[in-house]
């Protein structure tokens, strides 16, 4: 039987002890190294660009003008007024009329947002816009559509802000250099979890017109709606059996909250936050607008063809939990991700600190 032989590495237990000439002589080498490496290491940092110093947003006064279409947004407008007080020092709202612009001179803010549409300025208020050396910013609403008056408006603005991400490129190749996608949030204090009468709940709420797309679901979903109570709010409706219509111009919140499974079509995504707001379960069309603050599969539930929503809507009956669980984080996202204070956060550090 053979040993096994244990190598080990024997030391002398003696010190090497050098010269004090020749340790005085490495350590000047040492010092001499580093302050070289420390000196190239600052002169690369001055060459890189340094990162702007971030605006505190509680310094900043703000002029927002609101242009609101009609009076039916009055309360967005009051929405945004007061998420910009809580984050700014100071929040002036005025509504736009003629020679409004002269309160830029009176007020002298550090930013100027327009909220709204391309109500008719006068001549002089778009010259002093466009010769103002502040911050200008315009929050549009334009989700249904835009305009060559529009187009012209936002030019004079240093940051445009657009409801559809497909308005972008009209904007750029109208003179605005920075466009970026920001839509409206719900207003929670209308949009929330509650209780709701009898009247008001369905098994399944459809949300857009009669037309030829919403008919075709229909009839794809049809063998899922037998025994099911149906609302449907859009126009169109009234001449198909089984589809209970919602009164035209009816508020929406309470079916929403009525309803087991909301199904959508067109418009969003202010529609989807206001449906996650009140934790309500909905499959919505796909639409590039719903992928900047939403996530398909796990805040709402989206679908591209017909087939595609009898499969969701079949799979989503059936697991009643995951569905309450995509409900659920949409609820909580819509208050800590999508609410109108984060969009108007995000809209300052677009303006400020980007």
């Amino acid at each position: 039987m053979n040993k096994k032989t244990k190598h080990r590495i024997r030391t002398t237990g003696k010190a090497i002890r050098l010269h004090p000439r020749s340790r005085k002589l490495i350590a000047h080498t040492v010092i001499r190294a580093l302050k070289n490496i420390n000196t190239k290491q600052q002169n690369l940092s001055a060459d890189l660009p340094q990162p702007a110093r971030a605006v505190e947003f509680k310094k900043l006064r703000v002029l927002l003008v609101s242009a609101m279409p009609g009076e039916e947004l009055w309360q967005t407008e009051q929405l945004i007024a007061d998420q910009f007080r809580l984050l700014t020092k100071e929040v002036i709202a005025i509504k736009a009329f003629q020679s409004f612009s002269t309160a830029l001179a009176q007020l002298n803010p550090d930013l100027l947002l327009v909220v709204g549409s391309d109500t008719s300025f006068s001549d002089n208020d778009l010259e002093v816009i466009r010769r103002a050396n502040l911050k200008k910013a315009i929050w549009l609403t334009d989700s249904s559509g835009t305009s060559s008056s529009t187009g012209r408006l936002t030019a004079l603005f240093n940051y445009v802000f657009t409801q559809n991400m497909y308005h972008i490129p009209f904007y750029q190749h109208s003179g605005s250099n920075s466009v970026l996608y920001l839509p409206f949030a719900a207003d929670q204090n209308l949009f929330l979890p509650k209780y709701v009468d009898e009247a008001y709940r369905c098994d399944l709420l459809l949300l857009g017109d009669a037309l030829p797309t919403g008919i075709v679901y229909l009839h794809e979903l049809s063998p899922l709606l037998s025994g099911c109570k149906v609302y449907a709010a859009g126009q169109g409706w009234e001449d198909h059996p089984g589809i209970i219509p919602v009164a035209p111009g009816a508020e929406l919140q309470d079916y929403y909250n009525g309803a087991e499974t909301i199904i959508h079509w067109g418009q969003p995504p202010l529609r989807a936050f206001q449906i996650a707001s009140c934790g309500a379960v909905q499959l919505a069309e796909d639409h590039p607008n719903l992928y900047a603050y939403m996530n398909p599969g796990e805040d709402i539930i989206t679908f591209h063809t017909r087939q595609e929503l009898s499969e969701k809507l079949r799979y989503y009956r059936n697991h009643p939990e995951s569905a309450r669980a995509v409900a659920t984080r949409a609820l909580w996202r819509s208050t800590y991700d999508y609410s109108f204070m984060q969009m108007a956060a995000k809209l300052l550090h677009t303006v400020f600190n980007s």
